[in-house]
């Protein structure tokens, strides 16, 4: 009697085993799973772009949160906050909030702010009539719909790209800065700092006997301003107590081929007035006189 319940025991024990190995088991591949599942998510939260163009790649390294998964807080940390401020999860459409506020409005006030660059007949009349005239015809085929939707793609690829804010390229400028001997007396690359920073689009026409290209026709059918930029920065460094106003034009100019834009921000003008123990000393990095004798502007279309 005692070697049968011994043996009972002894079965018992076995098959409680085996399920608490078919237990960790089965927990053990669920965590695997789980893990794999997370770093397939935690590498593709990264929008990555296969094509090698660069126009493909225009906002990549723009902004530090663009293309990620936005943080928890969504706002830059400016102290450490206790654990009973945390949020434990992220509110409901948290990412879609965050994508409206982050890229939606700060888009759509570039397209406010701007919107005088807009009012070119081309866009204000020609696209919308060429629109209603399709839309007319479109009870017979479905190619009067594509041709009447049309002209709300072009006018948008149009308020988008005239809308951006114009952006030069800092480390050419900074590399005319620090080859300069003048400059480079005050201004040293580990102690400059920017104090300040105004840069945006001339608006309306230059002066015709300047700048004669831009007597053009068609051109003005199509386009309010001339996209030439102008505006300033402003440093200071920390040793030599320096201040530098720095005066910027831009204008776009042809590249290689005729209907061909080299640069859109090509530095035509660029003049440094440094203030140093009550002097002020200003510097030519770049004579206008001199670049528009060789170098005119190029005429943007659509």
């Amino acid at each position: 009697m005692l070697l049968a319940k011994h043996s009972n025991s002894l079965k018992q024990l076995s098959r409680n085993r085996d399920q608490v190995s078919v237990f960790l088991e089965d927990s053990l591949k669920l965590r695997t799973a789980s893990s794999a599942i997370l770093a397939n998510k935690t590498v593709r939260n990264k929008i990555y772009w296969q094509s090698p163009k660069e126009y493909n790649k225009r906002w990549q390294f723009k902004w530090r949160h663009a293309y990620y998964t936005y943080p928890r807080e969504g706002h830059e940390a400016t102290r450490i906050k206790r654990p009973e401020e945390l949020k434990d999860a992220v509110p409901i459409f948290g990412a879609w909030i965050h994508d409206a506020i982050y890229r939606g409005w700060p888009t759509l006030k570039c397209w406010w702010f701007r919107r005088h660059r807009m009012f070119d007949p081309f866009s204000v009349y020609l696209l919308p009539g060429t629109s209603l005239f399709f839309y007319q015809f479109t009870d017979l085929t479905f190619g009067f719909t594509v041709l009447s939707a049309l002209p709300w793609f072009v006018l948008y690829t149009r308020i988008r790209d005239k809308t951006l804010d114009p952006d030069f390229k800092e480390t050419f400028l900074r590399d005319m800065l620090y080859k300069n001997e003048k400059i480079t007396k005050y201004f040293k690359e580990e102690t400059i700092h920017v104090l300040d920073y105004e840069f945006e689009y001339d608006k309306g026409y230059p002066d015709a006997e300047k700048f004669p290209e831009y007597n053009n026709k068609v051109w003005r059918f199509m386009n309010t301003d001339t996209g030439m930029c102008s505006g300033h920065m402003k440093f200071g460094d920390v040793e030599s107590g320096a201040t530098m106003t720095l005066w910027i034009k831009t204008m776009p100019v042809p590249g290689r081929f005729r209907y061909q834009v080299g640069e859109p921000f090509f530095f035509y003008s660029l003049r440094a007035e440094i203030q140093h123990d009550g002097v002020l000393e200003e510097v030519v990095l770049v004579d206008e006189n001199e670049v528009l004798k060789r170098t005119r502007p190029f005429l943007f279309l659509i």
